[in-house]
């Protein structure tokens, strides 16, 4: 096994330093690039998403959720959903989500990988991008 191929799509790598306010809406987030060479291959993606909950509800349940999906040409071919912990303050909590997906005999050709995010519990909370948010793809074959 070798790698063939890498990229990624980095908006940050610090906590903290810009802010994505998502909506019940999946939106993109970051997007790359991929060529995959070889007809036997191994695609291995990772995405990491710093994100911050704000005015949270006092109703249960009362944790806004972060649905991260990863799309391959404008296929969903991975996803997640992180309910955000419970901190019974009333300070802004600060989660990290991150999400893994490994694609096997991907097609030859070039593909586009899109990292997509939304807040599934809008009434329960704002979710706030805040940082690091990235993702990489690498081609294994």
């Amino acid at each position: 096994m070798a790698l063939l191929n890498y990229n990624r799509s980095i908006a940050t790598n610090v906590a903290d330093s810009f802010a994505i306010v998502l909506t019940d809406l999946d939106q993109l987030i970051l997007e790359f690039g991929l060529f995959v060479s070889q007809a036997q291959n191994f695609v291995e993606l990772l995405a990491t998403i710093g994100w911050q909950v704000t005015g949270s509800s006092p109703v249960e349940p009362n944790q806004p959720t972060i649905v991260l999906t990863i799309e391959q040409d404008g296929v969903v071919v991975a996803s997640v959903n992180q309910e955000s912990i419970q901190d019974g303050a009333d300070e802004d909590l600060e989660m990290v989500a991150s999400l893994q997906a490994v694609l096997t005999n991907v097609l030859v050709g070039h593909h586009v990988y899109q990292l997509f995010a939304r807040n599934s519990q809008t009434a329960q909370g704002l979710i706030t991008i805040t940082g690091p948010a990235n993702i990489s793809g690498k081609v294994i074959g």
